[in-house]
């Protein structure tokens, strides 16, 4: 099985990753690079460079079905991979977990890695230099996260849980893969041993660091998301988003039945 870890940029995503991986890894799963088309070139973790259907079914026979790897994106597939994407994951081929953060504190850290980078001379992020570019960045990063979390069977993370209560993210992880890991040797590969970009490390930092005027930026701009998603975890939310795709791809497939049967012919009217 490959166990696709998608985030949301600064949303806790590589550690989310880690702890899952630290999860199969306990669990007897080896975590080892594997050789596909689909990753990208780095000998750190496997990382996918695209979430195409040919690269990620690649991926699948290269990992067999008596394993289970985790592979982090931050890309986004296709609509009309949707039905592929959850007939591959009903089959446990495939498995999403996807993770999100408050956008405020996501676009917090942004800032704060953008200050970094411009420091040291490295272009990762560097374009941030404020928070409404930051918030840029997040408005373009929801669409992608609600693409992941409409699929039926993903199992969607929230960064507060995995950073301050990783007892219950690992029982999700478990009950999600089937397996059993040795939860304490988890933590440690995730937050000791294996590299993530924890920045503050703290809740909701926005509560202190944002002024009211920002605050009520946030809102306005992210307000829905906030509420349904960090708030309640609202699976309508979500599911609104895979009827639309779903009732697109049908008209979509009646139409070219039409034009092959000879009824999508133009000029009528």
């Amino acid at each position: 099985m490959l166990v696709i870890c998608y985030g949301m940029a600064k949303s806790g995503s590589t550690l989310a990753y880690e702890l899952v991986r630290g999860v199969l890894g306990s669990a007897g799963h080896s975590q080892a690079r594997i050789k596909s088309k689909a990753l990208r070139k780095r000998d750190d973790g496997n990382y996918l460079a695209t979430v195409a259907r040919e690269a990620l079914e690649d991926a699948m026979a290269k990992i067999g079905s008596e394993r289970i790897v985790a592979a982090k994106t931050h890309k986004v597939f296709t609509d009309d991979m949707f039905p592929w994407i959850e007939e591959m994951q009903a089959a446990r081929k495939l498995q999403v977990i996807a993770s999100y953060r408050d956008p405020r504190d996501i676009c917090l850290s942004l800032v704060d890695h953008g200050q970094r980078s411009r420091a040291k001379g490295d272009g990762s992020y560097a374009h941030v230099g404020d928070l409404e570019r930051a918030m840029h960045l997040v408005e373009k990063a929801i669409p992608k996260f609600r693409q992941w979390g409409a699929v039926e069977g993903t199992l969607r993370m929230f960064y507060e849980t995995v950073a301050f209560a990783p007892d219950a993210a690992i029982d999700a992880i478990e009950a999600v893969l089937g397996v059993k890991g040795d939860r304490e040797a988890a933590k440690k590969h995730a937050f000791e041993d294996a590299f993530t970009q924890l920045n503050k490390a703290r809740k909701n930092r926005y509560e202190d660091e944002l002024d009211d005027a920002q605050k009520a930026m946030m809102l306005d701009a992210f307000g829905v998301f906030i509420e349904k998603v960090c708030g309640r975890n609202d699976q309508e939310w979500f599911s609104r988003h895979r009827r639309r795709v779903m009732r697109r791809l049908a008209a979509e497939s009646a139409a070219g039945d039409g034009t092959a049967n000879g009824d999508g012919a133009a000029g009528g009217g």
